[in-house]
C-alpha cells in the first residue's frame, strides 16, 4: 500500500516555513535571532477593525454565511475595486471572501485548470503558485525576469515559453520575492499577449497597498480585453496586518467565479464569520493606520538599502513595493542556501534562501532591530564575525529551494 498520493512528491515544503520552524527551534534554545525571513508585518490590527469583529461575536455572528462571503463585506470589496482598480465586479456573484489569499490560489487553480494544462509563471515569484498548480494536475512553466531589466517581464520570454499546453499567466505585483511593481507598459504587453493566445491570468495583488517612490499600481483586469480573463486576488493580511485573520477575496467575471465557488463551498465553506465583519470596517473606516504603517515601511526600506549598499559582495534591485529586498548573493563566497545558514549560524540573522542565487530579506520588523540585522551582515561579510553560539549541531541546516 501506498499512502501518500503520488502528487505529494512534487509539492515541496516551503523554505520560509522551514527556516522558520528552525529558528523557533533555535529561540527556544536561547539564541536571540532577528527575524529577517517571514512576510508578516510586525504591527497590530488596527483597533477600530478589532472592535467590530468583537462586536460581531457579541451580536452572535458566529454561524455560517453565504459560500461567497457576507453581502455587507461583498459590497465593500466591490465599491474598493471600483474606486482603486477601475474594476467592476458584481457582489452578488462575481466576488468570493477567502480564507486568505492563498486559499483563493488553490481554489482558483483546482477551478479553472485541468491536467495537462501549462501555466506560465514568472520566476522569481511565491512558491505557492507552483504548488497550487501541481495540486491541479497542471504543469509550470517558469518564465525568467531579471535583474538588467528592473524585474520587468520581457515579451520575447513569454512568447518563448508559450506551448499548445499553456492556459494561464500568473503575476503579482508588487512581487514577492522582487518587490517590483509592473508598470502600465509591462502589463499591456502581458495583456496584448493573453488576449493574442486566448490566456487566463491570475494577478494577486495583495502588496497593492505597500507602495513607495509615487509607483503607480495598474490592475490587469482594468485593461481592454481582460475583464472576462482575469482573476483578481487581494486581501487584508498585509494592508490592513491582519495575516492571522486570514481574510481575502477573489473578483472575476461571473462564469469563472461560478468555478471557483464550486471549489470553495467545497473546502472550507465561508470565511469566518466574524472576521469578515472586522474586514468590512477595514474597508470601510480609517486608512490612516494603513498610512502610517506604509510610511514606516518605507523609513525601514530605506534604512535597509543604505545599509546593504555598504556590502560589497551583493547586489539588488530597488523595490518599489512589498517588504522584501531580493539579494543575488553571486559574488559572495558561499551559495544562497550556505549562506543563509552561515548568517543563522554566525550572526543569529535568519533569512530566505530563495534559489542558489538569491536570498530574501524581509523588512518586517523594527526599525531598531533592522538596524543591528544590519550591522551583523555587514560585520558577517566583513570577516569580523566569529560565530556567537553553539546551538548549530542541535538543527539540520536548510536546504529545500523556496
Amino acid at each position: 500500500m501506498r499512502p501518500i498520493a503520488k502528487r505529494m512528491a512534487q509539492i515541496p515544503f516551503s523554505a520560509i516555513r522551514t527556516m522558520l520552524e528552525r529558528v523557533t527551534k533555535l529561540e527556544k534554545a536561547g539564541a536571540d535571532i532577528i527575524h529577517l525571513e517571514v512576510g508578516s508585518p510586525d504591527f497590530d490590527t488596527p483597533q477600530h477593525i478589532k472592535q467590530a469583529c468583537q462586536q460581531a461575536i457579541n451580536d452572535g455572528q458566529v454561524q455560517y454565511t453565504s459560500n461567497y462571503g457576507i453581502m455587507p463585506l461583498r459590497e465593500a470589496i466591490s465599491a474598493k475595486f471600483s474606486a482603486d482598480n477601475q474594476l467592476d465586479y458584481d457582489p452578488q456573484n462575481e466576488i468570493i471572501v477567502t480564507n486568505g489569499v492563498s486559499q483563493g490560489i488553490v481554489a482558483t487553480m483546482l477551478a479553472l485548470l485541468d491536467p495537462g494544462d501549462e501555466v506560465l509563471i514568472m520566476a522569481p515569484i511565491f512558491p505557492a503558485y507552483q504548488s497550487a498548480a501541481q495540486m491541479a494536475g497542471a504543469a509550470t512553466v517558469t518564465v525568467p525576469v531579471y535583474a538588467k531589466n528592473d524585474y520587468q517581464p520581457q515579451m520575447g520570454d513569454l512568447i518563448a515559453a508559450k506551448t499548445q499546453q499553456t492556459k494561464m499567466v500568473v503575476i503579482t505585483t508588487p512581487g514577492n520575492p522582487s518587490g517590483v511593481v509592473f508598470n502600465r507598459q509591462t502589463l499591456q504587453h502581458i495583456a496584448d499577449f493573453a488576449i493574442d493566445n486566448d490566456l487566463l491570468v491570475i494577478s494577486d495583488e495583495i502588496y497593492e497597498k505597500i507602495i513607495y517612490d509615487n509607483c503607480e499600481h495598474v490592475s490587469i483586469g482594468a485593461l481592454p480585453g481582460m475583464r472576462e480573463r482575469t482573476i483578481t486576488l487581494n486581501g487584508f493580511s498585509k494592508s490592513h496586518a491582519m495575516t492571522g485573520w486570514r481574510l481575502g477575496y477573489i473578483g472575476g467575471d461571473a462564469p469563472l467565479v461560478d468555478a471557483i465557488i464550486r471549489i470553495h463551498q467545497n473546502s472550507v465553506v465561508c470565511a469566518t464569520t466574524f472576521a469578515q465583519w472586522g474586514g468590512v470596517a477595514a474597508l470601510e473606516g480609517t486608512q490612516q493606520p494603513t498610512l502610517a504603517m506604509v510610511e514606516e515601511c518605507d523609513r525601514r526600506r530605506r534604512l535597509m538599502i543604505e545599509q546593504l549598499q555598504k556590502i560589497p559582495q551583493i547586489s539588488f534591485v530597488r523595490p518599489q513595493g512589498a517588504m522584501y529586498i531580493f539579494i543575488d548573493v553571486t559574488d559572495a563566497p558561499l551559495d544562497a542556501f550556505e549562506l543563509a545558514n552561515a548568517l543563522l549560524e554566525k550572526v543569529n540573522i535568519a533569512v530566505v534562501p530563495w534559489d542558489e542565487r538569491h536570498i530574501r530579506l524581509s523588512y518586517g520588523n523594527s526599525y531598531e532591530n533592522l538596524e543591528i540585522a544590519m550591522k551583523r551582515m555587514q560585520d558577517y561579510f566583513a570577516g569580523r564575525s566569529d560565530g556567537v553560539r553553539d546551538l548549530e549541531s542541535q538543527i539540520n541546516p536548510i536546504k529545500s529551494k523556496c
